[in-house]
């Protein structure tokens, strides 16, 4: 082992630096190697989670998975909630995922308690050797991920090298001797602790230094503390649904119930629990780091295992106690067709359930524009929330349309059919392209928020104007797609020129409100009006596109 100050004064100010600069290399070392992983797993995380949690059970398996590829619990019960808020999964399902998440996130106690930090000053010369030098991306990604495994072991480190002094102390040895007789006060330190530290693998590392390195702190004073961390840890999700939507409000309150009944039946079984995990130690040679790791584990096991069953039954409590606001963003997907095998499918058929999938993002995508024009007008955050949970799912289904036209590519079309194929294809990348356009303007509103402007009413007026004609332009054009009315086709075609012309005319308005010195007071909204009106154009464009490609299928048929 290297060494590193074992000679520092307790409490003095160099002390404090090993305890404190150890826990920030630990926590970015996490950072690194969840980092690292998520990258070299690519956009494998998001299809596991979408399509690998059909049922909670699962869910759980995914949630796991997930959360030790990410080193995060936090993250994969972020990514659950957006899915539930996107429409593309259903709680029930979001459940299997958190529970799984919370045993995926003791992979890390498992690996601290393997004592392998000597070896941490290798892990990080090999990782940031692989990030500088590394040629191709996937070496860098690898690299990155080494790096934090080495950095979260040279954190621990200098941290149990630092409490070691600490654990001779007379009042820590006579702390932890009382944690024997009261319990409940280990449990309230774990959670407290946690939650300031907003990481459940940071606390429980600092749990196992201590435990390693003191002989009186006993594993059935260390547990409590270790199940009041898993409390603590949800203090992350409490914080994130504050504001959110109703889903994330009853996942998280469903987090929190899951974390304290396990901790309620742990402690219950205190004594004998922990005599098992000693029992079962002394087998297989287990220090005391490993012995926490083991009760870290088989705690989330078993309280899952409890749980799962009853998970219908934790999603009924919740949205009986946290009932839908009446203004949350609420979009329900369905995508079963989709799953449908194309080979067993006459090509026809295929293409008329893309059909209307392509139709379903259409009116999606015109909720959007009508979501971003009340936002505009009302400042409504809700309306705000809606343009982007609606373009996720936008983005979603336009994954799903084209995975299942792409594999019809085998099919044998009549001439008629790829027309169709193509006309598919076409409006429902103009559809995405429009939802994109909502999202850049929420953003540029975003933005002149967050620097506290806001739209003088002459520039208001004209970009409702606008983003009205658009509207109606994106509406005609999905119509004409949806029944092949030509005439309406050639409507949104017409209406173009009218668009264009307000454009042109009210950048020559902006112009003046510059130069009469209107525009001085917001300067960010002055500076991106421009690209403000250009983006609900360019709306317009796609609805056009939209347009002719109806002309052309009905003219070629």
């Amino acid at each position: 082992m290297f060494f590193f100050g074992n000679s520092v004064e307790i409490f003095s100010l160099n002390w404090w630096g090993f305890i404190l600069g150890g826990l920030g290399i630990f926590l970015l070392g996490i950072t690194f190697l969840g980092e690292g992983l998520k990258k070299i797993a690519g956009q494998k995380l998001k299809i596991l989670i979408d399509k690998f949690t059909s049922n909670p059970i699962k869910g759980v398996f995914v949630g796991a998975l997930v959360t030790v590829l990410m080193q995060s619990s936090s993250a994969t019960t972020a990514m659950t909630i957006g899915f539930v808020k996107a429409g593309l999964m259903s709680l029930p399902q979001a459940v299997g995922v958190i529970m799984g998440a919370n045993i995926g996130t003791t992979v890390t106690s498992f690996i601290i308690g393997l004592n392998i930090s000597s070896y941490a000053p290798f892990f990080l010369l090999v990782g940031s050797l692989l990030y500088l030098f590394g040629r191709k991306q996937i070496s860098k990604h690898i690299g990155e991920a080494v790096f934090g495994f080495g950095a979260l072991f040279f954190g621990l480190y200098l941290m149990e090298t630092s409490l070691k002094p600490m654990a001779k102390l007379p009042e820590f040895i006579n702390l932890v001797s009382s944690l024997e007789s009261r319990p409940l006060l280990g449990v309230l330190i774990g959670t407290v602790g946690t939650a300031a530290i907003q990481s459940s693998s940071a606390f429980i590392g600092i749990l196992q230094g201590l435990i390693s390195s003191s002989e009186s702190f006993l594993l059935v004073a260390a547990l409590p503390i270790l199940f009041g961390s898993n409390i603590g840890t949800t203090i992350t999700a409490v914080f994130a649904s504050f504001g959110s939507s109703t889903a994330a409000k009853r996942a998280s309150l469903i987090h929190i119930v899951f974390n304290v009944t396990g901790t309620i039946i742990f402690m219950i079984l205190l004594k004998p629990y922990s005599r098992g995990i000693e029992w079962f130690s002394g087998i297989v040679n287990a220090d005391p780091k490993m012995q926490i790791a083991l009760a870290h584990i088989i705690f989330n096991i078993a309280t899952t295992a409890l749980i799962l069953p009853f998970t219908y039954l934790l999603v009924k409590m919740a949205t009986k106690l946290i009932p839908d606001s009446g203004k949350d963003v609420c979009i329900i997907v369905d995508l079963h067709e989709l799953e449908r095998d194309v080979v067993e499918l006459a090509p026809s058929t295929a293409l008329e359930i893309a059909k209307k999938q392509v139709i379903n993002i259409g009116n999606m995508a015109i909720d959007g524009v009508v979501s971003l024009s009340k936002y505009i007008v009302e400042d409504d955050i809700v309306e705000h929330d809606r343009v982007y949970s609606l373009e996720t799912s936008i983005d979603h289904i336009y994954e799903k349309v084209s995975d299942f036209l792409n594999s019809m590519r085998r099919s044998v079309l009549e001439e008629r059919d790829v027309i169709l194929y193509s006309q598919i294809l076409h409006v429902m990348k103009d559809i995405e392209r429009i939802s994109d356009h909502s999202e850049n303007l929420v953003e540029y509103f975003d933005e002149a928020a967050s620097r506290g402007e806001k739209v003088n009413t002459s520039a208001k007026e004209d970009i409702i104007e606008m983003l009205q004609i658009a509207k109606v332009m994106v509406e005609k054009s999905i119509k004409s797609f949806e029944v092949n009315d030509i005439n309406l086709a050639k409507e949104v075609i017409n209406q173009d020129d009218e668009l264009d012309l307000l454009n042109k005319n009210y950048i020559v308005k902006h112009i003046e409100r510059f130069r009469e010195g209107t525009a001085d007071q917001n300067r960010f909204i002055a500076l991106v009006f421009v690209d403000i009106i250009a983006n609900i154009e360019r709306i317009g464009d796609h609805a056009v596109n939209i347009a002719d490609a109806v002309v052309d299928l009905i003219e070629n048929r």
